[in-house]
């Protein structure tokens, strides 16, 4: 009896050490460990073939060449959270003029009291919520996703861009009509960025882009198609 007690022992000991015991990485590493990896096979096979099924082009008629992940995922961001918030914005104006103090909805209620609280102060976050909107649509605007370049015309050119803030689209373009910006190249890294997102750093017809030279399949690729060097690249 007494050897069954202490085996009983050792294992309700075995079994709390295991249940309490703690995972060896957190899940900020997972996380980390995921972008990093995400970032070093931004190219692999099966990125390259996601690529070509999602915006449904050909892979043996178009080579991916540039894949900008930071620029994708901004992107559903921007999506879900732009209208989620134009909704918002329209039921609490239509439930300001329309109903009573007591009958409104709970956060339109919150947020009436909060302004009333702050008084002019609400100036502030307003302005700011507003800036951050702005700031939100011009990188939704400027940002290209995806650039898909043909391979038997190394002229032409396919990008994923956004259409309306909300949806992708395809537009296609030839060599001669890109050119790249470098008015921002001598200026500071925060000055080079803020400039970039204002102004985007590349012109494709009469539109302005932005796009991360790191996110090219390789340096030439970004070079040819902004005329900077006259070699096709090999697709």
């Amino acid at each position: 009896m007494i050897t069954r007690c202490i085996l009983n022992i050792r294992l309700n000991t075995i079994r709390r050490g295991i249940c309490t015991s703690r995972p060896s990485s957190s899940v900020f590493q997972k996380i980390k460990h995921f972008l990093l990896a995400e970032e070093r096979d931004n190219f692999d096979a099966d990125n390259i073939r996601k690529a070509h099924e999602k915006d449904k082009v050909d892979e043996k008629e178009w080579a991916l060449i540039y894949r900008d992940v930071g620029a994708s995922r901004t992107f559903y961001m921007t999506a879900a959270f732009l209208p989620c918030f134009i909704i918002g914005s329209t039921i609490f104006a239509v439930d300001i003029n329309t109903n009573s103090p007591s009958n409104r909805f709970d956060f339109v209620q919150k947020l009436v009291t909060d302004a009333e609280e702050l008084g002019s102060l609400i100036v502030l976050p307003s302005l700011a919520l507003t800036v951050v909107i702005a700031f939100l649509a011009r990188v939704q605007q400027l940002r290209l996703i995806r650039i898909y370049q043909n391979k038997k015309d190394t002229e032409s050119f396919m990008a994923i861009q956004s259409k309306l803030l909300v949806t992708q689209h395809k537009a296609l373009f030839r060599r001669d009509e890109t050119a790249g910006f470098y008015f921002a190249d001598d200026q500071t890294d925060g000055a080079r960025v803020a400039l970039h997102f204002l102004f985007g750093n590349i012109q494709i017809g009469n539109r302005k882009f932005m796009i991360m030279d790191d996110m090219f399949k390789a340096n030439n690729y970004r070079s040819y198609m902004l005329n900077e060097t006259s070699v096709p690249p090999r697709l």
